[in-house]
């Protein structure tokens, strides 16, 4: 009675902690569709916040390049104690003295040769480099995180697919064996067909290491913890490709182009700012002015002065940094073209190949359509001693890598899907 007990309590424990053990991995499990994957994205990922904040970084320079069209306005209060005769004289003491000052100061640019002025126009055309780099690096991260949803989906496909051909090939090795036994099949065909039974043992075991580093790819996208059980549900929407596209204006809407278009933009702003030393600058002051041996010191002094400078020889420096910035401008346009013409290569690349990987996902399905009827058909007729090992052995290999095709073009279809967004700047 005593013994039986113990089992029982034995028992009851291992059931306990089993269940602990599965709630705890339940509840380690993230479970992710993808507008959730998305929104973590967009919040979560390194190079996705970076270039946000570079954004923020360009457009607080843009408005600080307007500083100087406002007027600047300085105070001070100053406290002095010495024993200078003249400031002591000037302080009505004789050793010892105490001095208190204070000054208000404003002073205007209004007029440096436009440099002002092209200084808001480069500063404008970074905040537009800003904002395309930030688009080109939403538009990577987006395509990395549908490259690898599409992989991890891929591997969980592959994994249950090389779960049903175990289980195939474990029956076909058991109907052979039947009509081995009964001397209706050779030994050759046996020995094949355990060849494929651990074939696909092997194939579900390599389907689990790729579905496991397919996850590890999402969550280093997505800034997750490797930790993280991951359980995504759903694909990504296989859309059409469109039919007819305007690439000369698609290209100038990428993310690239519009890059090289704000470096043309700041080039260009600067090969105009370097003809500013060329010109006079015109600026204007005026401060007053207050001290006495007590505080709040009395008596104002008051002074305003204009002044004119121009420069009239430098060394060559400025006519020099006007010739550099103008090459410079000449090469930004250069590079603006090379990268127009490179994005409508790129687009083109992308499309065909979009269209490509939908024609053979088609093809693909309508052949395993028809692979299946067939094997259902050859099944039969082998059982019923109707066909030959060889010609259905061909038939069942036929199917299992009809299934496999249809998984690897599905998974292609989604790729270049990815690919063709990303190219045209898809952002989430």
């Amino acid at each position: 009675m005593t013994s039986r007990f113990v089992i029982n309590a034995l028992y009851g424990f291992c059931i306990f902690c089993c269940l602990q053990t599965s709630i705890a991995a339940e509840q380690n499990v993230l479970k992710l569709d993808f507008k959730t994957a998305l929104q973590n994205l967009t919040t979560g990922n390194r190079d996705f916040v970076a270039a946000k904040q570079n954004i923020e970084t360009a457009r607080y320079n843009y408005r600080a390049a307007y500083a100087n069209f406002m007027p600047q306005v300085t105070t001070g209060l100053n406290y002095t104690q010495g024993n200078s005769a003249t400031t002591a004289q000037l302080a009505g003491q004789s050793t010892t003295y105490e001095l208190y000052s204070a000054s208000l100061g404003v002073s205007q640019n209004i007029f440096s040769g436009l440099a002002d002025y092209y200084a808001i126009k480069r500063a404008r055309a970074n905040a537009e480099l800003s904002e395309a780099t930030f688009s080109l690096t939403a538009a990577r991260a987006l395509y990395e995180l549908k490259s690898a949803w599409a992989l991890q989906n891929l591997a969980r496909r592959q994994h249950a697919l090389a779960l049903e051909t175990q289980r195939r090939r474990r029956d076909n090795l058991r109907m052979i064996e039947l009509r081995f036994n009964s001397g209706s099949e050779n030994k050759g065909s046996v020995l094949l067909a355990t060849s494929y039974r651990a074939q696909a043992d092997r194939d579900v075991n390599q389907a689990l290491r790729q579905r496991a580093q397919s996850a590890t790819e999402l969550k280093r996208v997505l800034n997750l913890s490797q930790d993280t059980e991951l359980d995504i549900e759903g694909g990504l929407e296989v859309k059409s490709p469109p039919q007819e596209v305007q690439l000369s204006d698609l290209a100038r809407k990428t993310p690239e182009y519009r890059q090289a278009l704000a470096q043309e933009l700041s080039a260009e702003a600067t090969a105009d700012q370097s003809i500013s030393p060329f010109f006079p600058t015109l600026n204007a002051s005026g401060s007053m002015f207050r001290q006495g041996p007590t505080f709040f010191p009395q008596g104002d002094r008051w002074s305003v002065t204009v002044g004119v400078s121009y420069p009239i020889f430098s060394g060559g420096k400025d006519y020099y940094a006007m010739k550099a910035n103008n090459s410079a401008l000449e090469a930004a346009k250069r590079n603006r073209e090379s990268v127009e013409s490179l994005r409508i290569s790129r687009l083109q690349q992308a499309l065909q190949t979009y269209r490509a990987a939908l024609e053979n996902a088609k093809v693909s399905e309508s052949l395993l359509e028809a692979s299946s009827v067939r094997a259902q058909i050859a099944r039969v007729k082998y059982n019923n001693g109707l066909l030959s090992f060889d010609q259905w052995d061909i038939i069942e290999n036929e199917l299992i890598n009809r299934q496999k095709d249809v998984l690897q073009t599905r998974y292609d279809t989604e790729i270049a899907q990815a690919a063709w967004e990303q190219q045209i700047g898809e952002v989430p």
